[in-house]
């Protein structure tokens, strides 16, 4: 795809119109993801989750000057909540990018959660890989901050950072549902209010507690985007544990997992693809059957066929049939 050669080359044109194909087309997405692989794996990806009123793109508005204040480049994805109508996303581009308007080391892009039915979207995961293959240096991930959405991010990213603020009354349960389990920095955010202190107590007691099975103890780091503080602290602590994670080849190993959940959510979606609603009583079988007519029920019909086998031979017979 001349698109794809030209993005590699440099073009940001061609990287925006690719972003593009990529939210409209979803089935395009394997073919542009086979096209830009081997390009792939330089940046590192730092994910920016917590829940909503944290001031999350406050705080990367700031991260993105003090990348850039290093001389490295920095590609943002912004993922909103989907408009239930139009699918669209809440926030736009335009808001987000205001203060880096011209800079070609920045590149910021707005994408809905639509389809994603509680995760992060295979677009948005596919857009990562697309700013990673561009050449960034550094690839922020900012999730939409509610539910699973918040836990998801972690196969996309190498690094996580959890964003709290001190009114967050609820913020010891937030870690205690599971942030808790995939943070590897947790920022107390307007930090100038009162509580502030409390909360990075808390946190800190909490983390010693249980820290999810890491190698390592997460750090507590107070930050208020509004008074610039905290923040070059933030990017310095990030870098640290990016080149420790390294070092140890523990960064390696959470890529690898990351290849695992790529491969059995490719392999998932393929077969949602290759399996309509009018093949399936021809791919079951017996099985089917059965399961249409009341004997069984679906659970124990795609157990059935799974372990016998029957369910490959028989998706094979049917589109052999077809060609």
């Amino acid at each position: 795809m001349e698109l794809v050669k030209n993005m590699l080359s440099g073009d940001r044109v061609a990287l925006a119109k690719l972003m593009s194909i990529l939210e409209r087309e979803p089935d395009e997405i394997p073919s542009i993801m086979e096209q830009i692989h081997s390009k792939t794996g330089s940046a590192s990806l730092i994910g920016i989750t917590g829940p909503p009123g944290a001031g999350k793109s406050t705080l990367i508005d700031s991260l993105i000057k003090s990348v850039r204040k290093n001389n490295e480049t920095v590609g943002v994805i912004a993922v909103d909540p989907s408009s239930l109508y139009t699918g669209g996303a809440l926030l736009g581009d335009r808001i987000r990018m205001n203060n880096h308007v011209g800079d070609q080391g920045v590149f910021i892009r707005s994408l809905s959660t639509k389809g994603s039915f509680g995760g992060l979207s295979k677009t948005a995961k596919a857009t990562t890989r697309l700013l990673d293959s561009y050449g960034f240096n550094k690839v922020l991930v900012e999730s939409v901050g509610v539910g699973q959405t918040e836990l998801d991010i972690a196969n996309v990213v190498d690094i996580v950072v959890v964003v709290l603020v001190p009114e967050a009354g609820d913020s010891i349960q937030l870690l205690k549902a599971g942030l808790i389990e995939i943070g590897d920095i947790y920022v107390v955010n307007k930090s100038d209010r009162e509580g502030s202190d409390l909360l990075a107590d808390a946190l800190s007691s909490e983390l010693h507690e249980r820290n999810g099975g890491k190698s390592w103890m997460p750090k507590v780091i107070k930050t208020s985007a509004k008074n610039n503080t905290g923040i070059d602290e933030l990017l310095v602590e990030i870098q640290k544990l990016n080149d420790k994670l390294s070092a140890s080849g523990e960064l390696d190993k959470i890529r690898q997992l990351r290849i695992k959940h790529e491969l059995k959510e490719a392999i998932r979606n393929s077969l949602d693809q290759m399996i309509s609603l009018d093949d399936i009583l021809h791919i079951t079988g017996e099985v089917g059957k059965d399961v249409m007519n009341g004997s069984i029920d679906p659970y124990t019909g795609a157990k059935k066929l799974l372990s016998s086998g029957d369910l490959a031979k028989n998706i094979n017979r049917r589109f052999n049939s077809i060609g």
